[in-house]
């Protein structure tokens, strides 16, 4: 199930990148792009985290967004169907380990919001101006949306682990 989830996020949203690259026809800058956006990887995790309080997050909406995602409130529940004893995060040292995915998580979606907002850009410079609202909705879906449910996550969990 949480397999299906993200398949149907990813090729939802990365349609209209391929499609602007498919049309932009510039191999070369693509590859430019990709290695540029390779660079957000470098700034810490700490810089990013906007607020250490779950509250904050759930202003912002997050729990609408944790409905929707992998591990998220529906995936939950059509897993307990089958296995009512499931938990994401049973002990301390389930915890550590999911703490590390909320990191891989996150690094991923800033990787790719990079590479989103330098190819939103880019069809802004080449006038390709419906490439360039479709491709930042699909990164406030795909990556935004994403990055402040890892931030939350690890918020509530640090909050657990007091």
């Amino acid at each position: 199930m949480n397999q299906a989830i993200n398949f149907f996020w990813t090729i939802l949203c990365f349609i209209p990148v391929i499609g602007f690259w498919m049309a932009a026809n510039s191999t070369q800058l693509l590859y430019v792009l990709i290695l540029l956006s390779f660079l957000s990887l470098l700034i810490p995790a700490k810089v990013l985290q906007l607020s250490h309080s779950p509250k904050f997050y759930e202003a912002l909406g997050v729990k609408f967004i944790r409905k929707l995602v992998q591990n998220g409130e529906y995936a939950t529940r059509f897993i307990r169907k089958n296995n009512p004893q499931y938990k994401l995060i049973k002990d301390k040292a389930n915890a550590a380990a999911y703490m590390r995915t909320i990191v891989m998580y996150e690094r991923y979606h800033l990787l790719c919001f990079t590479f989103f907002l330098l190819s939103a850009i880019y069809a802004i410079i080449t006038m390709h101006y419906a490439f360039f609202v479709i491709i930042m909705l699909a990164n406030i879906i795909y990556n935004i949306s994403p990055i402040l449910l890892q931030q939350y996550n690890r918020a509530r969990v640090l909050k657990l682990n007091k």
